[in-house]
């Protein structure tokens, strides 16, 4: 009887978890909210701040969870001292140089690629101070507008958190082997996906809470023509061209040799053909 009582629970508790899953994000549901048990690890920080600030009616936040970055493209005099404003700039606005390339191109130009960090409502501050660095050559900045998934995965962690706590109730309350299994494998399942969910919403938050502006700097193109050739360089460079002619030369001559011995041949025995006649 009491095996019978468990499956009926753990079929009701199936039933339930599909009912929550199929249930329209949409509605005034309670769940949207970020209801969390004690013994969980997420935390939620500045994006959770928006989800704090849901509408009477529920469902979404009032403001929109955005992830905000930007590229340019800036000429600068010289990478260094460029470099080191970027780096101050980043800390006046409580940001971090994340990233930071630098090579060399042809002709001795270098360039550099930094990734500025700042939180989000310093975005378009920081950016505005970026300019001052140089030239902007190019820019190009992109809104990508998370709140949906956001309020979804938080409803979705909550249902499932949920799910969590009942299954391990009915663990403490099981003491049959088989019953033990099945209860183990919907817990080990429910976990996975509860670890994926929060794991998500940890990426969101970070990518929200804090911008990312990627500038590449690069020094100005060097001038054509630059400083006159020296003595030496004049001269290997006619030695150079001596030579380079001298073989090519050379590759004629042994072009047209077998043509030579061809016709010197022909014309012998043409002479000789005309004598025996005579």
């Amino acid at each position: 009887m009491k095996r019978l009582v468990v499956t009926l629970v753990l079929a009701l508790l199936l039933l339930a978890a599909g009912c929550t899953n199929l249930q329209p994000q949409e509605t005034s549901s309670p769940s949207v909210a970020p209801a969390r048990d004690a013994g969980s690890s997420l935390g939620y920080g500045e994006a959770s701040k928006a989800l704090a600030t849901l509408s009477p009616s529920g469902g979404y936040p009032t403001d929109p969870v955005v992830i905000k970055n930007a590229d340019l493209r800036v000429e600068v005099p010289a990478l260094e001292p460029a470099l080191d404003r970027v780096r101050g700039i980043a800390g006046e606005q409580n940001g971090t140089l994340a990233e930071l390339e630098l090579r060399s191109e042809s002709g001795d130009r270098r360039t550099a690629t930094a990734t500025v960090r700042v939180p989000a409502g310093r975005f378009e501050t920081a950016l505005e101070a970026l300019h001052g660095v140089g030239e902007v050559r190019s820019e190009s900045v992109k809104s990508e507008d998370v709140t949906e998934e956001f309020v979804d995965l938080t409803a979705k962690q909550a249902a499932l958190a949920d799910q969590l706590q009942q299954y391990r109730r009915i663990m403490a309350n099981t003491s049959r082997v088989e019953d033990v299994l099945v209860v183990q494998k919907e817990i080990e399942r429910v976990q996975v996906e509860l670890d994926r969910t929060e794991g998500r919403l940890r990426y969101l938050e970070s990518r929200t809470s804090y911008s990312r502006i990627t500038l590449r700097l690069e020094e100005p193109a060097p001038l054509a023509g630059g400083a006159l050739p020296s003595i030496v360089e004049v001269l290997g460079a006619g030695v150079q061209g001596f030579f380079t002619v001298l073989a090519g030369l050379v590759v004629v001559v042994l072009s047209l040799l077998p043509l030579v011995l061809l016709g010197g041949l022909a014309w012998w025995l043409y002479r000789r053909y005309r004598r025996g006649r005579a």
